[in-house]
């Protein structure tokens, strides 16, 4: 993860790919079916987003994602 992000610049990431799979954009789909194989059986929400944003960054989950940021904020202080 680049040591510059912040979770909300992840966060926003997140929401901007769940727009673009909403709009069909071949780039967000491929991204979301590189991490999960049953995608676009439903509508895409925030959640698959997320899962999709955390996967990329190397995490199994979207709480985990958000855990090393508080755990680099505890760092930090």
């Amino acid at each position: 993860m680049p040591s510059h992000s912040n979770l909300e610049a992840i966060e926003k990431e997140a929401r901007n790919l769940l727009h673009a799979l909403r709009r069909k954009d071949a780039s967000a789909l491929r991204r979301y079916y590189s991490v999960d194989s049953l995608a676009g059986m439903l509508e895409p929400r925030l959640a698959e987003a997320q899962y999709v944003i955390a996967r990329e960054y190397g995490f199994s989950s979207w709480p985990k994602l958000k855990e090393q940021f508080g755990e680099r904020m505890n760092g930090e202080l």
